[in-house]
């Protein structure tokens, strides 16, 4: 198994309630002690029998107290990239295999190096990873070291954080230090993925009519086209009345355009009855079927079909329609 190893130091902020571990009043309470005196007992009367089941014994306190408590809420590793989950056991992370078209390993790397130069710090490439160092005026430096750890039979690779100077000595520091780095990563990273999803969504879908099967073929997954379709649904004269994605289908009602809308938008006029359909799409892997029948649940006809391919497959090659 292949391990990169990553070292980073981060800037530390200001005091604020989520880093202030201290209450806020005084710890005067430390040194009050319990004031006790004998029970006086009258003269000719016996003195009552007490049960010591509940006494409190002498002893020191358990566990940190006063200004030593950390009142701060514990930090958790949050998997908020999709397709992710928190390593059982230390700070970590493990992504999965989402997209085929480049090796997860070096996209991490990549966001990796991306969220670095995000926080303002020095970091020089090495081998196998980074190194990076910086300091906030009147903060400690803290560092850690980063490691990427792929595993081919899960298709994943874990991301996991250590804590190795700056974070404090007491273990709770260091394992709040590890969350809120690998929070803010995965909160950068997953920025990154929504931007990158967003420019994928706006790109163009080629669409085209498979007259022999009586369906139209859009040459992208599943996902991607029914968002492309119910965004450019209403802009061509349908109204949705009602959408089922896990089942794949649209029901519409067409109610046309005027000739000057459909100049306006730039595409061939929508020449088709104006009634009730029901669009199926069909999920084929890397490419999406769509199927249109009238409100019987019959197919329609092969000219009906040909001109919602005249005027749908242009829309769905226009970026400028789905802004």
């Amino acid at each position: 198994m292949m391990m990169s190893l990553l070292a980073v130091t981060v800037l530390a902020g200001c005091s604020n309630p989520e880093t202030r571990s201290q209450a806020n009043r005084g710890f005067d309470y430390e040194e009050e002690t319990l004031r006790t005196a004998p029970l006086l007992i009258p003269e000719g009367l016996q003195a009552p029998r007490f049960n010591t089941e509940y006494v409190i014994p002498k002893g020191t306190a358990q566990g940190a107290t006063g200004k030593a408590l950390d009142i701060r809420p514990p930090t958790q590793v949050l998997p908020l990239v999709r397709g992710s989950e928190a390593m059982s056991e230390g700070s970590g992370l493990w992504f999965y295999q989402q997209r085929l078209d480049q090796p997860l390993e070096q996209e991490l790397n990549r966001a990796l190096s991306a969220f670095f130069e995000q926080t303002d710090a020095d970091y020089n490439a090495v081998t196998g990873g980074f190194e990076s160092s910086g300091k906030a005026i009147g903060a400690p430096k803290q560092q850690f070291r980063w490691q990427l750890m792929p595993d081919a039979v899960r298709r994943a690779v874990a991301v996991q954080v250590e804590a190795t100077a700056g974070a404090g000595a007491l273990a709770q520091d260091r394992l709040r230090a590890e969350a809120s780095m690998l929070n803010a990563f995965s909160l950068s990273y997953q920025r990154e993925l929504s931007r990158q999803q967003e420019l994928l969504d706006r790109s163009p879908i080629e669409l085209a009519l498979d007259a022999e099967q009586g369906l139209l073929l859009a040459g992208q997954g599943y996902d991607r086209t029914w968002k492309r379709l119910i965004t450019l649904l209403p802009r061509l004269g349908f109204d949705i009345s009602n959408r089922q994605q896990a089942l794949g289908y649209v029901d519409v009602e067409f109610d046309g355009l005027s000739k000057g809308d459909w100049q306006d938008l730039g595409l061939p006029a929508l020449d088709i009855p104006e009634q009730e359909y029901r669009i199926q799409l069909g999920d084929l892997g890397e490419r999406t079927s769509l199927s249109l029948s009238n409100k019987d649940r019959e197919p329609v006809p092969a000219e009906v079909l040909s001109e919602l391919t005249a005027t749908l497959a242009p829309a769905f090659a226009r970026t400028d329609l789905v802004r």
